[in-house]
């Protein structure tokens, strides 16, 4: 008798055990998920970004307060006129691990084509809400973007999240047009990238002024010139090739990826109107009405002439996770960009000056 009150009140406590732990696990999607936008998983949209409709679509809420890594402090008011993936997170959360690499894509890929990643750090943890092990984890996790910290859940539940890891993307108006709960979907995420960077946008963030003139031709934020339609034929040289036609100083940074000393260059305080041609084959990069004073002692831009101009590459030399800027056309190295520039676009070209070639408007 005493046996057998003893296995009924052991299995009422496994089971209030079990109904106390249950809610927690829940919180943490399983890796297939699906989105929730309604038009199915990415093996069903037929080749469609799944995007909510953006008559119907709700403004995303503001970023609580919270510490800020790899970046300033962020507002979706800051952020508008660029497409913003939103990646609510933890990283003791194997599923949100296995995300990184895929956003880290994304970032690589579209940061320059008018696109934002910021991740959310919403711990489950003791541990994960200290800031020193948060920060120690982002870099080591190779997280090149700005991530907010969210020790109070004040982000989270602004924005509903039930489980990690889930994402968000809105559009270049501050609205939700897609979320996905869970591991993968990537392929699909991307398109839904795409297709709102190619949206049209009316707002002042897509209007640029560029040697006195407005220019309204945006592709992803960036905006066009008429040089835009130039051939974008790639030049491929031997290193040799490329010693005879540049200057030691002009080859060690743009064939070996190098970096002038700051303040040193040619063009850092340079506020002449005019254009910035590759030094190595001529290809337009950046326009005077982009290049603002950084304060770093290198030329900084907060956009390139053309979204399809330049191309960033993750860069994780010297324990660092960095993002590359080469010339498009003959990918000679130029510099970095870093997500702390001024608005419109929020991102800082720190560009060495031997890269570039400059024009003036009356040349």
């Amino acid at each position: 008798m005493a046996r057998t009150f003893l296995l009924t009140a052991c299995a009422a406590a496994l089971a209030a055990v079990a109904f106390a732990v249950t809610p927690a696990l829940r919180r943490h999607a399983p890796p297939a998920a699906s989105s929730s936008t309604g038009a199915g998983s990415s093996s069903d949209s037929g080749g469609r970004a799944p995007l909510l409709d953006a008559k119907t679509a709700a403004p995303a809420p503001a970023f609580a307060a919270g510490n800020w890594i790899n970046s300033e402090p962020l507002t979706l008011d800051s952020l508008r006129g660029r497409v913003v993936v939103v990646d609510f997170w933890t990283f003791a959360c194997f599923n949100c691990r296995n995300t990184l690499p895929a956003l880290e894509r994304l970032n690589a890929t579209y940061s320059a084509k008018g696109l934002t990643v910021v991740g959310v750090h919403t711990p489950e943890l003791e541990r994960e809400r200290v800031f020193e092990n948060v920060r120690r984890e982002v870099a080591s996790l190779g997280v090149g973007y700005p991530v907010l910290t969210d020790n109070d859940y004040a982000t989270w539940n602004a924005y509903g999240v039930e489980a990690w890891p889930t994402v968000f993307i809105l559009d270049r108006a501050g609205r939700v047009r897609y979320k996905h709960v869970g591991e993968g979907a990537y392929d699909e995420q991307e398109r839904a990238v795409k297709a709102l960077l190619a949206e049209d946008y009316k707002g002042d963030a897509d209007k640029t002024q560029t040697n006195g003139a407005t220019n309204t031709n945006t592709s992803g934020g960036v905006k066009m010139n008429e040089k835009a339609a130039e051939s974008h034929e790639k030049i491929v040289k031997s290193d040799e090739e490329w010693r005879k036609e540049l200057t030691p100083e002009q080859f060690h940074v743009m064939r070996e990826k190098g970096t002038e000393r700051a303040f040193t260059g040619a063009y850092y305080a340079n506020h002449e109107t005019g254009e910035y041609l590759c030094a190595a084959c001529g290809y337009e990069l950046f326009a005077s009405g982009a290049k603002f004073d950084s304060g770093t002692g290198w030329p900084s831009f907060y956009e390139p002439a053309a979204a399809d101009h330049v191309e960033t590459v993750r860069d994780t030399s010297y324990g660092m996770v960095r993002t590359e800027v080469r010339c498009a056309r003959c990918g000679a190295h130029l510099g970095h960009v870093f997500p702390d520039g001024p608005r419109p676009t929020g991102l800082r070209y720190c560009i060495n000056s031997v890269s570039l070639k400059f024009v003036k408007k009356d040349q």
